[in-house]
């Protein structure tokens, strides 16, 4: 019974994570102009901030008008607010290099 509380509990914390990104992505969309998502960080990578360990389940990148900065932080932030063992961070400005595309294959070009 105690293991199945603790699983059970687990599945809790989890599906209110994925709801608390849900919430969030949805806030930051109305101002960001281009959202990328990246694979989740595992391990060290997901402690980078510090902290407990935990799962990284979200890890987004979003290009944000400068003029917007500051709502779109103070947005995202407030999507969060009151969820317990629900940890998110917003860094930058950072360079827009996630939204940078691949040149295209020498044999999809067109000559001239």
């Amino acid at each position: 019974a105690a293991r199945r509380r603790r699983r059970r509990g687990a599945e809790d914390a989890w599906q209110a994570a994925v709801r608390t990104a849900a919430r969030i992505a949805d806030e930051a969309g109305e101002i960001a102009v281009e959202r990328v998502a990246h694979r989740p960080q595992r391990g060290e990578l997901a402690r980078a901030g510090g902290g407990d360990a935990g799962e990284n389940i979200a890890n987004d990148a979003y290009l944000v008008p400068a003029d917007r900065a500051e709502d779109f932080r103070s947005r995202v932030l407030a999507a969060a607010e009151g969820q317990e063992g629900v940890r998110v961070e917003v860094t930058g400005p950072w360079a827009p290099y996630s939204f940078a595309l691949p040149p295209e294959p020498a044999a999809h070009r067109e000559t001239a």
